[in-house]
């Protein structure tokens, strides 16, 4: 036993010698990851809930694809797209305005990424429950408008509070988010209006993938709820005709 335990060290260092020469040096400092990397005061109470409410278009993001594969529904890629050239444009801005941000070396603030993040997505779904879904009813539709409203005001605000952007950064987000969803609206109803859509629908890769457009006239979320209640109806229907038959056997 005593020779062995030796033998042992010698393999394990060799093999983190290995390991070692096989893996790049870590950078000093190592890079840090900005999708989620938020800067904030943690003596402020106030700082780490804006930190938590600024990830929203991260999170967003996540809702955005877990839909896209779960629903594939065609008009949450086509928000999805938009969404994207949205940021595209935000990059470009920043390259050609070159403001600095107030206190964080993170390259450029003019404009602010999450407020026209957050004023697109609210810009093209108000549109879009009030143009075009119709089975949403009125009172639906102001609540998830406000409550859009009021998440983008909050989102827009937390990025001053953390010094992230100012106030000037932040209302030109907006604005240029609110320009490009209303353009990105109009740029999908003429898609529709034009048969190109339809076009798209009937495309091989779109019907390998089962990709639909039933979103402006249905809500999944009732349809699934209805077929649930049918089922159980069903089910519970049967299961007692079942337990009838089983006792009226038994009283025989």
């Amino acid at each position: 036993m005593a020779s062995i335990i030796p033998t042992v060290t010698t393999a394990c260092t060799t093999v983190q010698t290995v390991i070692d020469n096989l893996c790049p040096p870590l950078p000093l400092p190592p890079a840090s990851l900005r999708f989620t990397h938020v800067h904030y005061n943690d003596a402020d109470p106030w700082a780490h809930i804006m930190a938590w409410i600024s990830l929203a278009p991260q999170t967003l993001c996540i809702v955005y694809l877990t839909l896209i594969f779960s629903r594939r529904e065609i008009e949450t890629i086509i928000l999805f797209a938009g969404q994207l050239a949205s940021e595209v444009a935000n990059h470009i801005l920043k390259r050609i305005l070159r403001e600095e941000r107030p206190k964080y070396s993170l390259g450029f603030g003019l404009p602010s990424a999450h407020a026209q993040f957050m004023a697109f997505y609210t810009t093209y779904l108000c549109l879009w429950m009030f143009l075009r879904a119709h089975h949403f009813s009125a009172h639906k539709r102001s609540c998830r408008a406000i409550g859009l409203i009021v998440l983008t005001v909050i989102v827009s605000y937390s990025r001053v509070y953390l010094f992230y952007h100012t106030w000037k950064q932040v209302l030109l987000g907006l604005f240029v988010g609110t320009i490009t969803g209303s353009g990105w609206f109009v740029i999908s109803v003429a898609v529709r209006e034009l048969g190109i859509l339809d076009r798209i629908l009937d495309s091989a890769p779109f019907r390998w993938f089962y990709v639909k457009d039933t979103s402006h006239y249905r809500s999944f979320v009732r349809d699934e709820f209805e077929q649930w209640s049918v089922g159980r109806i069903t089910y519970l229907t049967y299961f007692s005709s079942q337990r009838y038959y089983v006792l009226e056997r038994k009283l025989r």
